[in-house]
């Protein structure tokens, strides 16, 4: 029985964003399933390792989940919450010696979207 629950951000529009980012061109299956797998794994752990996971630093509440395929590092942001024991994905990026400001400040922007109205969110979507 996983311990940990994930769920996706949903835009405004209704689209579930993180299920669209993996199922663009940016990320290819392979690399959709390692994440997937990840998400699987991490959801058994009491606390999540390190080398899967890690808080992004100046960014207090932003944390990234860290998956590397065909030497391109997928970081796809979240935080803790809105619920107990639940992470939510907010943004899916690739890190190219660092993550990009705009994803972190989009980051953060979803996640005051969902603090405000838990319906921005969704189980994640491992299709």
């Amino acid at each position: 029985m996983p311990i940990w629950t994930f769920s996706d951000y949903v835009s405004a529009r209704g689209f579930n964003e993180i299920h669209e980012w993996l199922h663009s061109n940016q990320v290819p299956k392979e690399a959709r399933a390692k994440i997937n797998a990840r998400i699987t794994t991490l959801r058994g752990f009491p606390i999540f390792p390190e080398v899967y996971f890690s808080a992004y630093k100046g960014w207090d509440e932003i944390y990234e989940l860290r998956v590397t395929y065909a030497n391109v590092q997928y970081r796809p942001l979240g935080f803790y919450g809105p619920t107990q024991r639940e992470f939510c994905l907010l943004i899916g990026g690739i890190e190219k010696g660092k993550i990009p400001k705009t994803l972190l400040d989009a980051a953060e922007a979803r996640r005051k979207y969902v603090l405000a109205d838990p319906n921005r969110r969704c189980p994640h979507d491992f299709s």
